[in-house]
């Protein structure tokens, strides 16, 4: 059986409330709105037809990686510090003591990092994760 409405998700699943902060700027509104609009879209082409082929890259992930590129690009100072109960944040944690500061690989590595962080600001624990 499916969840069928917000009030059935567990915590893992649930979508946090975002900062206060992230609603001062017209940029994080516009991506978020932009990435939950999608969801529902596909949620409802889905729902409608289940064998209807939809390409998550182009969509979701998509507008999820924007929207965390732009956190991490706008506001470096507000991601949250690294969560000591996720893997991702100890994998990416590892990644950068690895990474020595002149590396060619270091600025690649920094900004995978910072968007994972950004993404427990708006996705829920058990999909912040996945990126």
């Amino acid at each position: 059986m499916t969840n069928n409405s917000p009030d059935d998700l567990g915590p893992d699943d649930r979508w946090p409330l975002l900062p206060a902060w992230m609603w001062d700027c017209r940029e994080c509104v516009r991506k978020y709105e932009a990435m939950k609009y999608l969801q529902a879209e596909i949620a409802g082409l889905v729902a409608d037809d289940p064998g209807v082929d939809r390409d998550f890259m182009d969509s979701i992930v998509g507008t999820q990686i924007s929207l965390s590129r732009h956190l991490a690009d706008a506001h470096p100072e507000m991601l949250p510090g690294w969560d000591p109960d996720c893997r991702t944040c100890a994998g990416h944690r590892g990644r950068l003591a690895q990474t020595e500061e002149s590396s060619e690989f270091r600025l690649g590595t920094v900004m995978v990092a910072d968007e994972h962080r950004a993404r427990h600001l708006f996705a829920p624990p058990r999909t912040v994760g996945l990126m």
